[in-house]
């Protein structure tokens, strides 16, 4: 029976440390995949002034308004501007479409505004 107790605990052993070598194996393959091109994740959250300018359609100096207001922080990378792309996504402004109503919905809130003041007589 001990033979059987000592090799079930080495069988128990060796899936613990085989478990454990598989997630360190998991670890250094996700650090690998981080530092394979660490360029293409830098532009894909900053971008440069000229393409914030591009992504908002304003000028330069309205850019620089931005700044000087904190709607925008700057990082300086080589004497150029960058921002993250979050910050200058939520400074697009995408104007509301105007409701369109047909002439038939128009007299019925007209009428059902009309039927309130009604209701209410002379209290209105």
């Amino acid at each position: 029976m001990d033979a059987n107790n000592s090799k079930s605990i080495t069988n128990e052993m060796l899936m613990e440390q085989f478990m454990e070598m598989k997630s360190m194996i998991a670890n250094l393959h996700s650090e690998i995949e981080s530092l394979k091109n660490p360029v293409d994740s830098f532009l894909t959250k900053w971008i440069d002034t000229f393409e914030a300018m591009r992504m908002l359609r304003v000028s330069r100096r309205t850019i620089d308004n931005y700044i000087k207001a904190g709607k925008l922080k700057p990082v300086r990378i080589n004497k150029r501007n960058h921002f993250a792309v979050t910050e200058v996504n939520g400074l697009v402004h995408v104007p509301e479409s105007p409701k369109i109503k047909s002439y038939q919905e128009d007299i019925r809130s007209m009428l059902q505004q009309v039927a309130k003041m009604d209701e209410l007589g002379e209290d209105w």
